[in-house]
């Protein structure tokens, strides 16, 4: 049960929310179609993301913010379905979404079913904080920080389209240590 004092407040936050600079860097050049948000929080990347075109899949363990996020997309008519879920413990889909979007969530066990969740020529968009970050801010727990190129060793069976690691600015002006990759899923080969 979600009290209205949550509801109230993940609204707010959600408002104020602005995508990642490194996803609306990567936004033209993903296809259109059906995108799971991993992690979605209170929908930012959700909203951006059924705004071009795309019907998402947003899931997140949080219903207060899969509620609010529930009343802003029926709000502006998008086509984005909250779905509630431990992604630890939800079985996705094989061969199903154009493009996944992960950040500011790691779970090192859940990125080999996000590769087979994506369809082949599909895209991930990969950002999260690298373990740099703990010296600067949060989060500083080791288990949710990337080490040095580990991100391009858990996507090497896919094709990297950009990757980045280092001291990124936010649109607000504070900066975090971050592993930013867009890669796609590899078409079979028919030889």
């Amino acid at each position: 049960m979600i009290c209205e004092s949550d509801h109230a407040r993940v609204k707010e936050e959600c408002e104020l929310a602005e995508p990642e600079p490194f996803v609306l860097e990567v936004l033209p050049r993903l296809p259109k179609g059906l995108v799971l948000d991993v992690a979605c929080g209170t929908g930012r990347h959700s909203v951006l993301l059924a705004s071009v075109g795309n019907r998402v899949v947003a899931v997140d363990n949080s219903l207060a913010v899969l509620a609010v996020l529930h009343d802003v997309a029926k709000k502006l008519q998008l086509p984005i379905y909250p779905v509630a879920a431990d992604l630890g413990r939800f079985p996705l889909p094989v061969d199903t979404f154009d493009v996944i979007v992960n950040v500011n969530f790691l779970c090192r066990p859940l990125v080999a079913e996000l590769k087979r969740a994506l369809k082949p020529g599909g895209m991930l968009v990969f950002d999260t904080f690298l373990i740099d970050q703990a010296e600067i801010g949060r989060p500083r727990n080791p288990a949710f920080l990337l080490r040095h190129w580990e991100l391009r060793e858990m996507l090497a069976d896919l094709e990297l389209l950009e990757y980045r690691e280092g001291l990124a600015s936010r649109h607000d002006g504070r900066r975090s240590w971050r592993a930013s990759a867009l890669a796609i899923k590899p078409k079979p080969r028919h030889d």
